[in-house]
Formats: structure tokens, C-alpha cells, sequence
């Protein structure tokens, strides 16, 4: 989840293969997660992330962004 924030080209060097042998099944939502990702532009920043693993099922993350687009010169 951090690399989504500080270097999200870092992920996209793995292919969906490898995602997913790397994350599991999780790994092919990742690739929503970096869809969402490219779709931003300019400064991002972290407002807020939690992931959780209960004992018995499936782990959960929030990644709440901000993205401050880029001011074109004037």
C-alpha cells in the first residue's frame, strides 16, 4: 500500500502472473488498486490506510488518498 503512494511504477513491473503468485487471489485486485492509482496525477499523499487480517478470513485494506493536480503555468 505504500508503494501506491511513493512509487506506484514500482508495481507495475510484475505481471499479473506474478502478482498473483506473489499475493494470491489478492494479487489480481491489485491491479484495480493500480488502475485507480494511474488514474490520479500531480502530488499524492496518504491521508489514511488500515489493513487487517482476522484469524479466519480474507484481509481488508483502505487506502484513502488525496491528489493535488499539478497547476499548468501561467
Amino acid at each position: 500500500m505504500n508503494k501506491l503512494v511513493d512509487d506506484p511504477e514500482a508495481l507495475t513491473k510484475f505481471t499479473t502472473a506474478e502478482l498473483v503468485e506473489k499475493a494470491g487471489t489478492q494479487g489480481v485486485e491489485l491491479l484495480n488498486w493500480l488502475a485507480m492509482r494511474g488514474a490520479l496525477c500531480g502530488r499524492v499523499s496518504k491521508l489514511h490506510s488500515n489493513y487487517h487480517i482476522p484469524i479466519s478470513n480474507t484481509a481488508s485494506g483502505i487506502l484513502l488518498l488525496d491528489n493535488q493536480p499539478l497547476r499548468a503555468a501561467a
